[in-house]
């Protein structure tokens, strides 16, 4: 395993989809919904969906909870009503998207402790109707090859601490069929 496989997914390795589709949250103004997982030998991205009603706020409390113009949930590690997400194992390890180890870019021979939940990018957009963001995080190392939760919270908008239960299973099985790229 590479020195920097816990701040990111592998470059040069096409990990493998495993098909989630579940919904973290719903209410009658924010809906979000893990879509996938990318499975990779050193860990998995989450891919998730965050939409929410255009005429449940304004531009200026969009801007406010994503913390930028352009809509991308950048907020991950707000405190308070953010959006916060986790993943919590059987075990009692947990990880989330407020508290790891280092937040911003790290030097990669400082390994943290794992279990690690990062973002690892994402995109948005707006229309008449919907705010939309596409976002994804970066779950280090594998979960084990038992199902776990997925959690979400973002009081600001009314969601309190819900969750989704993942197969880990699957997860790990799909990783054995990442390749590289490069032959």
């Amino acid at each position: 395993m590479d020195s920097v496989s816990w701040q990111q997914p592998p470059r040069e390795v096409l990990g493998q989809v495993v098909p989630i589709q579940q919904f973290v949250a719903r209410t009658d103004r924010v809906a979000a919904a893990l879509h996938y997982a990318v499975a990779f030998p050193g860990g998995c991205v989450l891919a998730l969906h965050v939409a929410i009603r255009r005429g449940s706020l304004d531009g200026s409390a969009w801007q406010s909870l994503t913390g930028n113009d352009f809509g991308y949930l950048s907020g991950l590690e707000a405190s308070g009503g953010g959006l916060k997400f986790g993943v919590r194992f059987p075990d009692g390890s947990k990880a989330t998207t407020v508290e790891h180890a280092f937040p911003g870019w790290a030097h990669p021979a400082d390994r943290p402790e794992s279990p690690m939940l990062v973002e690892a990018g994402g995109e948005s957009s707006s229309g008449d109707q919907y705010y939309d963001s596409h976002q994804r995080l970066w779950l280090w190392p594998l979960p084990p090859p038992v199902d776990f939760e997925f959690v979400a919270e973002w009081p600001d908008l009314g969601i309190d601490l819900t969750s989704a239960t993942l197969d880990g299973n699957a997860i790990v099985r799909a990783a054995d069929h990442a390749v590289p790229l490069w032959g």
